[in-house]
C-alpha cells in the first residue's frame, strides 16, 4: 500500500436523523453521535444507543427524496474544524453534518484525496473511490456566522470561505456487503494521478 498516505484516525461518528435545513434554519439537534456506523451501497447505519438508526440520507429512509448513489457517506476533518473556527467561531465538532470526522494534521484538498480513500477497520478494509466535495448552503453558512437572518448575497464571502472542500466531502459506498466502522479506525488517502 505504497500509494497510500495515512491521514489519522476516525474520531467521532453520527448519523442525521431528519433534514437539517429548512425554513431558512439550520438544525443541529437532527445529529446523533453513533458507537459504529454500517456501510451499506444504499447509506448508513449508525448504532446510538444500543439501536441502528438509519442516516437521512440512505436510500430507504422515510424522508429520501433524492437518493443518489454517490453521496450515501460523508466525512470531514479535524484539521478543518480549527480552519473554520479559526475564520468563524468555534462550534461543537462535528456541526457540519458529516458522519465521519478523522483526526488530520493538516487540511486536505480534493486533489489529496481524488485517488481515493481507504478505512482499515479491525476486521478488514473497506476502499472508496474518488470523493466530490459538499458545498456549503446557505443555511450553514448561517449558522457559522451567527448571521441567522442574511440572504444569500450577503452570505456569499462567507460561503466561499467553506467552500473546495472545507465544509467536508461525499462518497458512494461500494459493494454489497455491509462493513462496520468505529472510533480509532485509520484513514488513509490517495492523491489524484497515484
Amino acid at each position: 500500500m505504497a500509494d497510500w498516505k495515512y491521514v489519522g484516525e476516525i474520531k467521532l461518528l453520527q448519523v442525521q436523523l431528519y433534514a437539517m435545513t429548512g425554513k431558512g434554519q439550520y438544525d443541529t439537534h437532527a445529529l446523533v453521535k453513533a458507537e459504529r456506523l454500517r456501510l451499506t451501497p444504499d447509506g448508513v447505519f449508525g448504532l446510538s444507543n444500543d439501536a441502528w438508526v438509519v442516516d437521512r440520507h440512505h436510500r430507504h429512509h422515510p424522508d429520501t427524496n433524492h437518493w443518489r448513489a454517490n453521496d450515501t457517506l460523508s466525512f470531514g476533518f479535524t484539521s478543518h474544524y480549527d480552519h473554520m473556527w479559526s475564520v468563524f467561531r468555534e462550534t461543537p465538532l462535528g456541526r457540519a453534518g458529516e458522519n465521519v470526522i478523522v483526526e488530520a494534521p493538516q487540511m486536505l484538498t480534493i486533489h489529496d484525496i481524488a485517488g481515493g480513500l481507504l478505512i482499515e477497520t479491525e476486521h478488514g478494509a473497506i476502499g472508496f473511490s474518488s470523493p466530490e466535495i459538499l458545498e456549503p448552503c446557505v443555511e450553514f453558512t448561517r449558522f457559522m456566522t451567527g448571521h441567522k437572518d442574511a440572504d444569500a448575497r450577503e452570505l456569499k464571502p462567507w460561503r466561499e470561505k467553506l467552500r473546495n472542500g472545507v465544509r467536508g466531502y461525499v462518497v458512494g459506498i461500494d459493494g454489497p456487503d455491509p462493513i462496520e466502522i468505529s472510533p480509532g479506525d485509520r484513514l488513509s488517502v490517495r492523491p489524484a494521478g497515484d
